[in-house]
């Protein structure tokens, strides 16, 4: 078989930190990053590991928080268009009906 032949399109995966950016990005990092900050500045085992599960917690809220956001822009978007479409497909319409009275 030919190479063209065997070319798939390649299929796109959905990665959330991907799709909010620098600051998705910098709120992963911090997370990530959370356990071993904590772990240098609080010496007490039972309050480290609060303090761990606890911004664990958050960076999870902050991330999905801006997860909602952007999905709720999005739609929002396409709502957009879908209503911009919906009118020009009135108008074409309208347009269409007015042509054939004044021909009839």
């Amino acid at each position: 078989m030919p190479q063209e032949a065997q070319h798939h399109e390649r299929q796109q995966f959905h990665n959330a930190h991907t799709s909010m950016g620098a600051a998705g990005h910098w709120i992963k990092t911090a997370g990530i990053l959370a356990p071993l900050i904590i772990g240098e500045f609080v010496k007490d085992a039972d309050k480290r590991w609060r303090y761990i599960r606890l911004a664990s917690v958050a960076t999870a809220l902050v991330s999905e928080g801006m997860y909602a956001a952007h999905v709720g822009r999005e739609r929002q978007e396409r709502q957009a268009e879908r209503d911009e479409c919906w009118q020009e497909r009135v108008g074409r319409e309208r347009e269409g009906r007015r042509e054939t009275e004044r021909t009839a």
